[in-house]
């Protein structure tokens, strides 16, 4: 692609994000693979959609492209699959209290509830790359 085509892309993109029109801009970025948006990139880890994450990633570059990319795309799909484990694991553990204490095991379930409820509007704030990683030379 021409330098031109780039610079007007790159146009396109300033005008999309001052417009607001911010699905479209990652849309963009992500089939155009001029633009990196960082920024983006990590208030999607920080929200937990792993989805998202992979889906923007694959726009960028591939699992098997380099060993950076596919430590990136496993450290992403490690911690989607850790959490749901570890609800997992709780949830099991957790009926044990049931056989010895009916009341405390229906109070740790309410709180659980309310716990899951917060996490989805606020989600915990994982990490897939330390501080100040970049994506040159991918």
């Amino acid at each position: 692609m021409s330098s031109l085509s780039r610079e007007l892309v790159f146009l396109i993109l300033q005008f999309l994000d001052e417009e607001k029109f911010k699905g479209t801009v990652h849309k963009l970025e992500q089939e155009s693979a001029f633009y990196f948006n960082m920024k983006y990139f990590e208030e999607q880890v920080q929200a937990g959609e792993r989805d998202e994450v992979e889906k923007y990633l694959r726009g960028f570059t591939k699992v098997e492209d380099n060993r950076y990319s596919m430590k990136i795309f496993f450290e992403s799909r490690k911690q989607k699959n850790d959490r749901a484990k570890a609800v997992e694991t709780l949830v099991k553990d957790l009926k044990v209290f049931s056989t010895f204490n009916e009341e405390l095991f229906k109070v740790i379930n309410q709180l659980l509830k309310k716990i899951k409820m917060v996490r989805q509007d606020h989600p915990p704030i994982p990490s897939v790359l330390p501080c100040g990683s970049s994506f040159k030379g991918l």
